[in-house]
C-alpha cells in the first residue's frame, strides 16, 4: 500500500479507479429464447465480450467496493464508419477524439453491458451506482474507459 492509499484510508476514502479496457465496445444484446425449454440464454458473441471485459478488469487488480453508493464515467470510444472515415474535416476531430457518436446503438445498452461485466470485481452488484457520465466517441483507438468512486 503506497503513501496515498494510507492517507485515503485513514480519511475514509477511497482513490479514484481508473481502468482501460483496450478492446471495441459492445452493447447488451437482447436475450435470446428457447422456444423448447422456454428459457431465456445470451448471444455468444455477448458471452464472450463479457468476459474479455472481465478479463481486462480482473488485470488491473481492483479492490472490491462491498458497499456503499458509487459514482461511475464511461467514455466508449467507438472506430467510425467509412463516411466519417473519408471526411477531411473529421480528421482532427478524429485525432483529438472530441467527434461525438449520434448514431445507434443506444449508449446505455454499451454501458449495460460493461457494468454487469464488472459486478464482483470492482463492485459487489451494479446497483451500488448511483451516479453515472456516460459519452461515446468516435476514435481510431476503439476502447472503454471507466472511473469508478466511492461517494459518500
Amino acid at each position: 500500500m503506497n503513501k496515498s492509499e494510507r492517507v485515503a484510508q485513514a480519511e475514509g476514502r477511497r482513490e479514484l479507479m481508473k481502468i482501460t479496457i483496450p478492446i471495441a465496445p459492445k452493447p447488451q444484446a437482447r436475450p435470446r429464447f428457447n422456444s423448447f425449454s422456454k428459457r431465456a440464454y445470451e448471444d455468444s458473441a455477448m458471452t464472450a465480450y463479457k468476459k474479455s471485459v472481465k478479463y481486462h478488469v480482473m488485470a488491473c487488480k481492483p479492490s472490491l467496493i462491498e458497499s456503499g453508493s458509487l459514482g461511475v464515467s464511461i467514455t466508449f470510444y467507438i472506430y467510425p464508419p467509412k463516411k466519417i472515415l473519408s471526411k477531411k474535416s473529421a480528421a482532427q476531430d478524429l485525432e483529438n477524439e472530441t467527434l461525438y457518436v449520434d448514431k445507434k446503438p443506444d449508449i446505455d445498452n454499451y454501458f449495460k453491458a460493461v457494468t454487469d461485466a464488472a459486478e464482483g470485481i470492482l463492485y459487489k452488484n451494479d446497483g451500488q451506482i448511483a451516479v453515472v457520465t456516460m459519452q461515446k466517441l468516435y476514435s481510431l483507438n476503439p476502447r472503454t474507459e471507466i472511473e469508478v468512486e466511492e461517494l459518500k
